[in-house]
């Protein structure tokens, strides 16, 4: 595996696009937990979960759009910009 300039920006737009794709994820699991129906205790218990959910979440999302990120930077950029 060799580090390149257009892989490593390649790389860092994936990332960008892994954070602004899970803030709109969440921003629709928050809608369903305001809208979810039950007591106080299950909404709770709930809400404890959504917190380790949008921690995995967030590293699952941008560890792959950053890798999907190097890959396409490497194929297509770097032979773009001549650092090959």
């Amino acid at each position: 595996m060799e580090l390149t300039l257009g892989g490593l920006l390649g790389a860092m737009a994936g990332a960008v696009f892994g954070g602004a794709n899970y803030a709109m994820l969440i921003g629709t699991l928050d809608g369903l937990l305001k809208s979810m129906e039950g007591t106080e205790a299950e909404r709770e218990e709930f809400t404890s979960n959504v917190s380790v959910m949008r921690r995995a979440i967030l590293g699952f999302d941008v560890l792959l759009c950053a890798g999907i990120g190097y890959w396409l930077g490497t194929m297509f950029l770097s032979p773009a910009i001549g650092a090959e």
